[in-house]
């Protein structure tokens, strides 16, 4: 005789992004194959800080983001202080977080993914004692790139690529030291994972889970040099200009000047002159 048992569902939270994945009856879809392994409630990721509250008060074992890295990133707090999974379902702009870890891009492909995961552990990087990163943070040039991203109001690539091409001719290189090393740089960027999103690959070989992250500095490209050079950021072998240096470290203190803007998963961040950054080693479980 055979029995069928109740399966036994695990409490989630989903937070759903209002600004991305307006498609209703996707949504509904996405909640239809969830429900069939969470005990799932939902929730509006809105404020980041009412969200991090909500999280707290709710103490989900599992917390699903409908988002981009954005919305990931302000989960970030609870899931390490709780140790609670993190699953992804993929509506951002450049998605870099889910491109690093393989994640269907297609939501609905995604949250079917979330029924039989496999887990790993991530690092997560902390800068100055307050500010999380999971993939990627900087500062220079993309820290540029996610202020007028963020201050256009518009999603997608295209917002990015003109905010890049506004940037160059606007931005400069600053003043950098560092472990007894003084230099310029257009940016500095500190790489969990290898790419921001978008396929844009700037720490090739970057490894989540080893304790450390990788810390690029970019020299400013001329015109000329970046025309010819752009399709390695997306193709390989940028690592191998000679305007590209890296270093791989489980913490770092850095002085810049002049102050300079900041991102964090692509969110803009403060102006810094000091940054103190450490890593926590393999802090964070994701579904995938």
């Amino acid at each position: 005789m055979f029995y069928n048992y109740p399966v036994e569902k695990k409490e989630a939270v989903l937070i759903i992004n209002p600004l991305a994945g307006t498609n209703r009856q996707l949504r509904e879809d996405i909640l239809e194959i969830l429900n069939q392994g969470f005990a799932l409630e939902v929730l509006r990721a809105e404020d980041k800080g009412k969200t991090l509250d909500q999280l707290r008060r709710m103490k989900p074992s599992t917390v699903i983001v409908a988002g981009g890295d954005g919305t990931i990133n302000s989960t970030i707090p609870y899931l390490v202080e709780s140790g609670a999974c993190l699953g992804i379902i993929p509506f951002g702009s450049g998605n870099g977080l889910a491109r690093n870890l393989r994640i269907p891009l297609n939501p609905l492909q995604a949250a079917r993914k979330l029924l039989k995961p496999k887990k790993l552990r991530v690092d997560v990087g902390i800068i100055n004692g307050t500010i999380y990163f999971m993939n990627v943070a900087g500062v220079g040039f993309d820290g540029y790139v996610a202020h007028e991203f963020e201050n256009m109001g518009k999603r997608g690539i295209p917002p990015y690529v003109y905010a890049a091409l506004k940037g160059y001719f606007k931005f400069g290189e600053f003043h950098y030291e560092t472990q007894g090393l003084k230099g310029k740089a257009f940016l500095i960027a500190f790489a969990n994972f290898p790419q921001y999103g978008g396929e844009a690959r700037i720490a090739p070989g970057a490894n989540p889970s080893d304790g450390k992250v990788d810390v690029i500095f970019l020299r400013k490209p001329t015109i000329g040099y970046t025309l010819g050079n752009w399709p390695r950021l997306f193709v390989g072998g940028i690592e191998r200009l000679k305007i590209y240096s890296r270093l791989r470290v489980s913490s770092l203190k850095l002085r810049i000047s002049p102050p300079q803007p900041s991102h964090y998963d692509g969110e803009k961040g403060p102006l810094l002159t000091q940054i103190n950054l450490r890593v926590m080693k393999r802090a964070v479980r994701v579904l995938r």
